[in-house]
């Protein structure tokens, strides 16, 4: 049978990205589930799976920055210019 490691590896990393463009934690935590099993078929349970995982959640709790909008005073429609 030949070594498929290194696809499983590579399905584990593709679902530890896809759960950091998710915002559905559901959705995420079966993600990194998947991504759990990939890695365990590949090396066996005792890959550091962990910090694989470490590695994503620091990344979560990382500060982005916050896009803010300013409103502009727009005239009103009834607005004629007469006092």
């Amino acid at each position: 049978m030949p070594d498929q490691s290194d696809e499983y590896r590579k399905a584990a990393a593709q679902c530890i990205r896809l759960a950091r463009t998710t915002t559905d934690p559901g959705t995420r935590a079966i993600l990194l589930l998947m991504a759990q099993g990939w890695y365990d078929r590949a090396n066996g349970p005792t890959i550091n799976f962990d910090s694989a995982q470490n590695a994503f959640n620091d990344a979560q709790m990382t500060p982005r920055p916050i896009a803010q909008q300013q409103q502009q005073v727009q005239p009103r429609d009834d607005d004629d210019g007469i006092c």
